[in-house]
């Protein structure tokens, strides 16, 4: 275990699951959890498609994808990052895409398969996408989705306009996030609650940690603050690619640049209001000379990338591994409310 007092990664072989490609030609870059926990979606941006590994009985996934997004139908190009959300009796795939779309697929009622053709997109230049590295839905309505925008810096918020049985969404943003903190935004996530939102910044080696304002301040508009409630700033940040929130709001960060990703913990001193500056884990992902091999090359790659948790389990995109998933233990830390 590499572990303080509040949180624990497991690191015997025994407790990670890995899931390789289907081939040499894939590079693993986002992931994604459903509702349930039982499906993996990943993104393959060379080939443009998202693969889905399904669990089985005995609670691990199997080892290949039972089902593909792909091909002209899909209207995939460089797809980026995964986001799942709930829609009445069945579920939303959207796929954010470097040319700067939002693509969103529906789930079968009758099985796990997903529609090829998406129900719907977000595109154009009315929707200021561009490089479209990360999408989340914001819980725990999901009544928006959001994406970072690599080269604008800026985070771009899109409401639903439909009901359950037809699904639409706001073209043009309802809201973006603007920040000098913000820098070649490479990942984000919400808490389980919605009130904060981390923004991996590629650029800087930073982390922007924003609180969303209460209804009292914002009516029934989607806002968050225009200034972070708090920044990480650590030396060992090194090209953070994506970012996720646990259960108890500790905050997992993957480093592109690095061989390892980073756990932070909530500052009680600051009665829960910031993350701690130093990591509370730190957990090394691929072998050593695989990630020297790729970081000698570019000093911005070789590290773990995609990230996504349901629960207790953590899985991360790996470049030697493709996909590697752990499970952790935590404790002590509070969550936020909305007010």
């Amino acid at each position: 275990m590499t572990s303080d007092s509040d949180f624990e990664i497991s690191s015997t072989d025994d407790s990670v699951q890995s899931l390789a490609p289907p081939s040499d030609l894939q590079r693993f870059e986002g992931i994604g959890f459903s509702s349930t926990g039982n499906i993996i979606a990943v993104a393959s941006s060379d080939t443009d498609t998202v693969f889905l590994f399904r669990r089985k009985p005995n609670g691990l996934f199997e080892d290949t994808p039972y089902w593909s997004l792909t091909g002209p139908k899909s209207n995939l190009d460089y797809p980026h990052d995964v986001s799942f959300s709930l829609s009445g009796t069945t579920e939303l795939l959207a796929v954010a895409q470097r040319r700067g779309a939002i693509t969103i697929f529906e789930k079968n009622q009758a099985d796990d398969t997903y529609e090829l053709d998406p129900i719907f997109e977000i595109c154009g230049p009315e929707a200021n996408l561009n490089h479209s590295d990360g999408v989340a839905f914001l819980p725990p309505n999901n009544d928006f989705l959001a994406a970072c925008n690599l080269l604008n810096d800026t985070i771009s918020f899109y409401r639903r306009t439909s009901s359950r049985s037809q699904v639409s969404f706001t073209v043009e943003p309802v809201f973006e996030l603007k920040h000098q903190s913000l820098a070649h935004p490479d990942g984000i996530a919400f808490s389980r609650c919605g009130t904060w939102l981390a923004v991996a910044n590629h650029g800087n080696h930073t982390v922007s940690i924003f609180q969303r304002q209460t209804s009292i301040l914002s009516g029934s508009k989607i806002r968050y603050e225009p200034a972070p409630l708090a920044i990480l700033e650590d030396p060992l940040l090194r090209h953070p690619h994506s970012v996720a929130f646990t259960p108890e709001n500790h905050l997992i960060v993957t480093n592109a640049g690095a061989n390892y990703f980073s756990v932070y913990g909530r500052n009680r001193l600051d009665f829960n209001r910031s993350w701690s500056q130093s990591p509370v884990a730190i957990k090394t992902v691929s072998p050593q000379d695989i990630f020297n091999q790729i970081n000698g090359c570019n000093k911005m790659e070789g590290g773990p990338k995609g990230l996504a948790i349901h629960k207790n389990s953590v899985a991360i995109c790996t470049p030697s591994d493709g996909v590697k998933i752990y499970s952790f233990r935590e404790r002590g830390a509070v969550q936020g409310e909305l007010r």
